[in-house]
């Protein structure tokens, strides 16, 4: 039997918020963003039967039954100041806009998650197909930067099951809506890491959020049901930089506790000016290292926890500023 090929040249994914209730797809995209990878997939589980009866001589297992039928993967986007909206705002689960004079500001707090559904299409490359989840809800959120490089947003996803209007893969090509502006986060728009008084200038950088999302099985279903918040949530910020002094170490060991920020700004003119902000509140290290393994630099690896404070804003934990000229800040630029 023949089989066709295809590439994965030109794929990418579309997003919309499930307004009428989590796992009922929305098949027009609120957002739509090409893609570096994307690993999502409707997992059929299956369990060999346990009982000790074989199929002849041969000493095969007799037969099977499905467990579960779900959704899971991760999603890797490039990172720009006017097209991520809608992830982060799903990932932390709370926004909020204010209109300045040239830029708007759109601040992303922590709100109950999941607050919504995702209806997650992806085009598979230049295939003639697309497959749609639902009930798609983000349980890891990573946003990262190295010297050299542009920022990536990753996502660990798990959902409801795919959606798709003629069965599996079958939905017809999907449509992606140019945006009117793309300015990509790059390395060189970091600031150095503020914490505890002291500035450290960044080899590299990784911002993540664990949501602690779970599925619930239930009797009567192979579908999950709406996954809920089943354990702590947690905001950790990792850094590299070279170790100039004892002064990260020593802040270390006495257990310092302060708010961090790195700040990202492309240092356009007026309108044309992109922020992106990471603050962790009332973080202290939770773990150093600066190994000595060769001749060259010495440089340290340090990972902040935020911990709560407070019933809103930034003393839940955590929360990402993002400044350009987008009305909303589920923005598809």
């Amino acid at each position: 039997m023949a089989t066709s090929s295809y590439f994965g040249r030109n794929s990418f994914v579309g997003a919309a918020k499930e307004d009428s209730g989590w796992g009922t797809a929305e098949y027009t995209p609120d957002v739509t963003r090409p893609i570096i990878s994307c690993s999502m997939l409707r997992q059929v589980e299956k369990v060999e039967r346990a009982n000790l009866r074989v199929a002849g001589v041969a000493g095969l297992r007799k037969g099977h039954y499905l467990v579960a039928d779900r959704v899971s993967g991760s999603l890797e986007l490039e990172c720009t100041y006017d097209n991520v909206g809608y992830f982060i705002d799903a990932a932390l689960g709370a926004s909020a806009t204010s209109t300045g004079a040239t830029l708007n500001t759109h601040t992303y707090t922590m709100g109950d998650v999941p607050t919504h559904g995702t209806t997650l299409r992806l085009q598979r490359g230049t295939s003639d197909y697309s497959e749609s989840f639902s009930g798609v809800v983000f349980n890891t959120l990573t946003m990262s930067c190295a010297a050299g490089e542009v920022m990536t947003l990753s996502l660990e996803m798990m959902g409801k099951t795919s959606t798709d209007t003629e069965g599996p893969r079958g939905d017809t090509t999907l449509s992606f809506s140019e945006p009117s502006n793309e300015n990509l986060v790059l390395h060189h728009h970091a600031s150095d890491l503020t914490w505890d008084g002291t500035t450290y200038n960044l080899i590299d950088f990784e911002y993540k959020l664990e949501n602690g999302l779970a599925d619930r099985m239930r009797l009567g279903s192979l579908l999950t049901k709406q996954p809920v918040q089943s354990d702590y949530r947690t905001s950790t910020l990792t850094v590299t930089f070279e170790t100039d002094d004892v002064n990260g170490y020593k802040k270390f060991i006495e257990d310092k506790v302060s708010d961090a920020t790195v700040t990202f700004n492309n240092a356009g003119a007026a309108a044309g000016e992109r922020v992106m902000q990471f603050n962790l509140n009332n973080c202290y290290i939770e773990s150093y290292t600066d190994e000595i393994s060769e001749t060259g630099l010495v440089t340290a690896s340090v990972t902040f926890k935020a911990q709560g404070s407070g019933a809103s804003g930034l003393d839940l934990g955590t929360n990402i500023i993002v400044m350009n000229q987008n009305d909303s800040a589920i923005h598809n630029g």
